[in-house]
């Protein structure tokens, strides 16, 4: 099919597969399937024993993190964007992405069904009884008095309207606020003494707006990016700069008075001087005034998760979930800047090897410094790496504890690696901004300098590399494997639903995301450089007529995604393939399965794939493999 953008026309002959239907579409699913089947078939014994390390490990991941509305209800965190809850006295918990709580009345979002990307509302009391429920929201809300505040949604994703209901009826609909720019997405935030905001955000502009009952007004009009607190005696508390590359600057007291750490906050309480700050996958817990911030826990590697609702709740003590390489999840409770730790109980313990953490710098292209993590177990010299990228949208890397994702690999002698790239979060917003458009070879670049370093560093060559990506973290794992085409860099990719036919994507505005992302990736259907750049970058667009006949690639994807639709992956298996036949190049899917695995089939899906990698490693594949 021809796609015209006005100044360039180009056509691609596998746009057939994009309507995902069909008697050739389901052709080429059977095909497909039977294909990585096979191959699954050579590591049958493995996949059930790392099945069953996967569902070992669940249980320590998990855990009751939180407790909400005065303890009547406890949060437990789990491993994707999705938490559960239930009353404390119950023992089966309900999914979530949202919640609130007054009384005996909880509010909270679902999805309609576990793999359908329509929100849910639903308001029911402590027995389970529905008192009433809305459809198409987004997946925050906020119950403040009498009042339920929610995001409307259309075409899935895109934000459109602030709106209000009574909180106990669902009676008195009121839209407060219609966005009407499609590139703007609508999101609100949470402040100290139940004080709620919402922002209409762009990549390169904020607009920030206050609620109060039924009104809303504009705050900090100046700026382009804020970080609402809350209303103190004083007024709006609010950090905001002019760009990316500027440090924050507090508005309203108490925080205009006070001392902030150099690195970026990420969470801060105006009540009792906690910030929370990241920098280079380390994170760490300030008390700030009008001295010297101060330590009051710090981990070198890993991630640290805020209680949000004991912020919205007014509660005295702050709770922390604490995931780091160290030691399995565990709570951290802080009143008066002192410390008190959970202890983690789990029925049937696993003993877990200590983990190896090193911070290593690599050198990109351009001479700027890039960070990167190795974590393997203690005294194992590693067969082999899997060096993790993601380099988008200002997310930091998940790093935490790494046994959650990767313990059957880890155990296996492997190394993991978690490239810290532009792009990504990890610094701050400059360090965000330098790999946006017209830069996106920049996160490539930098992907491609921590490979070549920790591949020094752990003395492991091409054939021992494996590369992962999932999502928009596609997109670097793909463009390395078209620039390295014959396993000179890497031996292996392995990707789940990921973001590799970016130029055609980014030039369709009827897709639900493009519009809204073309501060990201850039705008290839006004922008001519923005076109060049992503030329240049989208994996099914730079790959040969030969493909990549020296790499192994094993991809995994919904056909129910609708955020990095399942056709892109079999394009690009496609054009990996060249003119080579189907060995060394895999995709599977799953009919059911959308942007996240549901939690109770992640362990089979993840197995199956860890197993086909630890064997491909081993070299247990070549004879079947044919490479």
């Amino acid at each position: 099919m021809e796609r015209n953008i006005g100044y360039l026309t180009w056509s691609d002959p596998l746009t057939w597969m994009e309507k995902m239907k069909g008697k050739k579409w389901e052709a080429l699913l059977k095909k497909e399937k039977d294909h990585y089947n096979k191959l699954a078939s050579h590591v049958k014994n493995e996949t059930r024993q790392m099945e069953k390390e996967i569902k070992d490990i669940q249980p320590y991941s998990n855990i009751n993190a939180f407790t909400i509305g005065c303890g009547s209800i406890n949060i437990e965190l789990v491993s994707n964007s999705r938490f559960n809850w239930r009353w404390s006295w119950q023992k089966k918990g309900k999914s979530a992405y949202d919640i609130d709580v007054q009384g005996n009345i909880v509010w909270y979002v679902t999805s309609k069904s576990e793999n359908d990307n329509s929100n849910k509302l639903i308001c029911e009391d402590s027995t389970g009884k529905e008192i009433w429920t809305k459809n198409n929201i987004s997946d925050e809300i906020a119950i403040i008095d009498e009042l339920c505040y929610y995001i409307k949604v259309i075409d899935v994703f895109r934000t459109v309207e602030i709106c209000a209901c009574h909180a106990r009826t669902g009676t008195q609909e009121r839209v407060l606020y219609r966005e009407k720019d499609l590139k703007r997405e609508l999101n609100f935030t949470k402040g100290i003494h139940k004080t709620l905001y919402f922002q209409s955000d762009e990549q390169l502009n904020s607009r920030l707006y206050k609620i109060n009952g039924l009104e809303y007004k504009q705050l900090e009009k100046q700026s382009v990016f804020q970080m609402p607190l809350g209303e103190s005696v004083y007024g709006d508390c609010v950090l905001v700069r002019k760009s990316p590359f500027d440090k924050w600057t507090a508005k309203g007291k108490p925080i205009s008075d006070w001392i902030l750490p150099e690195e970026e906050p990420e969470w801060i309480n105006i009540q009792s001087g906690l910030i929370l700050t990241i920098y280079k996958g380390s994170h760490t817990i300030w008390f700030c005034s009008n001295k010297q911030p101060r330590i009051i826990f710090k981990i070198k590697v890993g991630f640290i998760d805020p209680n949000i609702w004991g912020l919205w709740e007014e509660s005295l003590i702050q709770s922390f979930c604490i995931k780091t390489p160290f030691e399995p999840p565990y709570i951290i409770h802080i009143l008066h800047n002192k410390v008190n730790k959970d202890l983690v109980k789990v029925e049937r313990p696993i003993h877990f090897e200590p983990l190896e953490v090193h911070r290593f710098h690599s050198t990109s292209k351009d001479g700027t410094s890039i960070p990167y993590i190795i974590i393997h177990q203690k005294n194992v010299t590693p067969k082999g790496q899997l060096v993790y990228v993601y380099g988008a949208y200002g997310l930091s890397t998940p790093i935490g504890w790494p046994y959650q994702s990767w313990y059957p690999l880890l155990k296996r002698k492997w190394a993991i690696v978690y490239a810290l790239v532009r792009g990504g979060g990890d610094i701050d917003a400059a360090w965000t901004e330098m790999a946006r458009r017209n830069n996106r070879h920049k996160s490539i670049e930098d992907f491609e300098s921590v490979i070549r370093d920790s591949q020094k560093k752990l003395k492991v060559g091409p054939d021992k590399t494996v590369i992962y990506g999932r999502s928009a973290g596609g997109l670097p794992v793909g463009a390395i494997v078209s620039r390295f085409p014959n396993g000179e860099l890497v031996g292996a990719a392995f990707t789940e639903v990921p973001y590799v036919d970016v130029l055609r994507t980014s030039s369709n505005p009827d897709l639900p995301l493009t519009v809204g992302e073309f501060d990201e990736f850039g705008n290839p259907i006004e922008n001519i450089l923005n076109f060049k750049e992503l030329l240049s970058v989208s994996p099914v667009n730079t790959l040969s007529n030969d493909g990549a006949p020296g790499v192994f690639v094993l991809s995994h994807v919904g056909l129910l995604d609708k955020q990095v639709f399942a056709y892109e992956s079999f394009k690009w298996i496609h054009k990996l393939r060249g003119t080579s036949n189907l060995k060394g190049k895999y995709i599977t899917f799953e009919r059911d399965e959308a942007h996240q695995y549901r939690p109770q089939k992640m362990p089979r899906f993840r197995a199956t794939d860890f197993a086909i990698l630890d064997s491909w490693i081993d070299k247990k594949l070549n004879a079947y493999l044919d490479i």
